[in-house]
């Protein structure tokens, strides 16, 4: 039982102590998300130096941050600032976000200064709830020590060229084990029937509300899947990703994998883990003359609902967001991740970054990993669920399909209620 006490205890001497009230009343806080990349960067240093009123930052720990900040807003005493990597919908439907909209239209704060789609990501019933920071983007990643042992000549421009090189790539000892694979659809962070699906077009939900997975696309993502996995087979691909970690037994940067899928951190985890790897970044392929498509997620401020001064939390979020910030994080930290503002993405002081070109190309293209926000973790574990029983099984596509539609569905329309439910009583 102790464990159990000290760990409460401990956990309301974080809001008694940081939550959020400062013995200077002129004082903000700001909870910034902590990262390995990041810890070192006080997001107020700057803003301090030029503002009659100074932010305090606190580094909240990504894996308990969702559970504090509600916590400190439920109590009344939140931060004056919140950053948020969750999907902001999320947020603004538990109404634990203040709107922005009076504060934009009272500055004309100029709104194009953002990547449009991840400005509209910051909506939330024709609301702005948010201020996009930064973001990321993925592209594929080609290993030229591989390609240049096998005499590969062209690099792959569609999902055929993938299947056709990664046959050539695939490798198996003495005793018929795969010990080295082309590419592995089923493996990485952004899966290749996602991929697929957006490339043909699918939308995944209907109107904000009704989910769809039992399509004609979706199934058809999932299905290519499966069949590249069974035509290297089945039992060889689970003992290879076996075989995977973290690091340097990454599959791409041990070098047991030719091809991935990966986001623009990575040239500078390969440069860490294996620096002597030879490799290539160029756009994601197409499928059946599809354009490219990526996935870019969006790391967000805003201001919680309860706090003292909002107008100033509005000033300190501007400050953040502007260029000149951006570009002093960008130069203070190691971080991997793009700005939000668009000046500050395309200066020349991320033209140092590795194929900075292609993951800035590839960020033009990219779509929100944010599908259906309101259920977000729900869909994405049922989503994984339904290919991984789709690769393994035996069982009916379509029931499969069914299944996961009906879950994530149920979830959402929960959602939903408690949304209606709680506007239902702030209106009273």
């Amino acid at each position: 039982m102790k464990p159990i006490i000290f760990s409460i205890l401990g956990f309301y001497y974080f809001i008694f102590v940081y939550g959020c009230t400062s013995s200077d009343e002129k004082t903000l806080v700001y909870w910034s998300v902590g990262s390995a990349t990041n810890d070192n960067y006080v997001h107020s240093d700057l803003f301090n130096k030029i503002s009659d009123f100074k932010v305090q930052t606190v580094s909240v720990p990504w894996t308990e941050y969702d559970k504090k900040t509600l916590t400190a807003i439920l109590s009344g005493n939140p931060p004056d600032i919140m950053s948020q990597f969750a999907p902001l919908k999320t947020w603004a439907s538990r109404k634990s976000l203040i709107s922005l909209n009076s504060f934009i239209e009272e500055d004309n704060y100029d709104t194009t200064q953002f990547f449009k789609f991840l400005w509209d990501e910051m909506k939330w019933e024709n609301k702005i709830y948010g201020i996009p920071i930064n973001t990321s983007s993925f592209a594929f990643f080609c290993n030229t020590d591989i390609f240049n042992e096998l005499n590969i000549k062209y690099i792959p421009e569609s999902w055929d060229d993938v299947t056709d090189i990664a046959r050539r790539i695939n490798k198996f000892d003495d005793d018929g084990n795969l010990i080295r694979a082309g590419f592995l659809p089923n493996y990485g962070n952004f899966m290749t029937s996602n991929v697929i699906g957006w490339q043909l077009g699918e939308k995944y939900i209907v109107n904000g509300k009704d989910i769809k997975l039992n399509t004609p696309f979706v199934k058809e993502s999932f299905l290519w899947v499966r069949d590249f996995v069974h035509g290297i087979g089945l039992n060889n691909v689970l003992q290879l990703m076996g075989s995977f970690g973290f690091a340097e037994q990454h599959g791409f940067i041990s070098g047991k994998i030719g091809m991935m899928i990966l986001d623009n951190s990575f040239p500078k985890l390969i440069q860490k883990y294996n620096p002597s790897l030879s490799y290539k970044v160029i756009p994601i392929p197409s499928y059946k003359n599809s354009k490219s498509v990526s996935s870019a997620g969006v790391w967000w401020v805003g201001i919680p609902k309860g706090v003292k001064d909002p107008k100033k939390s509005w000033e300190f979020i501007k400050f953040l967001a502007s260029t000149e910030n951006q570009l002093d994080y960008l130069v203070k930290t190691d971080e991997s991740l793009f700005s939000a503002n668009k000046v500050a993405a395309y200066d020349s002081i991320n033209y140092k970054f590795p194929y900075y070109d292609i993951f800035m190309d590839q960020l033009q293209v990219g779509q929100s990993p944010s599908i259906v926000p309101l259920a977000h973790d729900v869909f994405w574990r049922e989503y994984k669920m339904a290919e991984e029983r789709i690769i393994m099984s035996d069982k009916d596509v379509d029931e499969i399909l069914e299944t996961a539609e009906k879950n994530v569905q149920s979830s959402l329309d929960k959602a939903l209620e408690y949304y209606k439910y709680m506007s239902n009583k702030l209106d009273e």
